[in-house]
């Protein structure tokens, strides 16, 4: 799946620049794998960000709004062209997250 310049192979936990240059130059966390992964597999779907802390973290921390917008930051600075214009991974407003491909 492509995210901006780049091509994310989920299964394979690989992203290389679609231009075929620098593989493996983007090193993502543990962490940003599971977010990243749940994004992909649901595009356009607006997630709810308790939905997304449930997932890649816990049920006990749907409140913890902040590690979404630290994680989602650190994937847009890898991912996106402009980071603070995201055209991929997309905040909406009521703190609910999406992949627009």
């Amino acid at each position: 799946m492509d995210v901006g310049r780049y091509t994310v192979d989920l299964g394979a936990c690989t992203i290389a620049r679609i231009d075929g240059t620098a593989p493996g130059a983007v090193h993502l966390t543990p962490t940003e794998w599971r977010l990243l992964t749940l994004l992909l597999r649901n595009p356009e779907r607006l997630i709810p960000s308790r939905e997304l802390l449930a997932e890649v973290w816990d049920t006990d921390h749907v409140t913890h709004t902040n590690y979404l917008r630290v994680f989602m930051a650190g994937l847009r600075r890898k991912l996106e062209p402009d980071p603070s214009n995201p055209r991929h991974l997309i905040t909406e407003p009521g703190l609910r997250y999406r992949f627009q491909p």
